[in-house]
């Protein structure tokens, strides 16, 4: 069942996943924006697979059914033959509307107030 669940992204957190790629390439190179996207890529998968795996948050606060996903917890196997990313800095923000999808709101880095971010004012 669980692989055949849908994974949706907001045209917010596309435009957040094109901006933080960018932002790693200038920052740190075309080596780093590719761990980076590898990553991302494992986060997406992880979080498709099983929306409620450890280290996920519920978080009511944002929303019913929203929860909160940090990139560190998919780090080791979002490793690509260069290595991996140091110090992941970036969370999911996601909710299940039912048992066959998980919709992507955004992804925002780790030190951003995130209600300030997401709810009803932000969508």
């Amino acid at each position: 069942m669980s692989s055949e669940r849908r994974l949706d992204l907001t045209l917010q957190a596309r435009d957040d996943i094109a901006e933080l790629l960018d932002t790693s390439a200038e920052r740190f190179g075309q080596i780093s924006r590719r761990r980076y996207e590898a990553l991302v890529a494992r986060v997406l998968e992880d979080v498709r697979v099983d929306p409620r795996r450890p280290g996920s948050l519920a978080r009511p606060e944002l929303g019913p059914g929203t929860r909160t996903y940090h990139f560190r917890f998919s780090r080791d196997r979002g490793r690509t033959d260069s290595g991996a990313v140091k110090s992941p800095r970036h969370l999911l923000v996601y909710e299940t509307p039912d048992e066959h999808a998980v919709l992507v709101l955004r992804v925002l880095h780790d030190a951003m107030d995130i209600e300030q971010h997401v709810g009803a004012d932000s969508q």
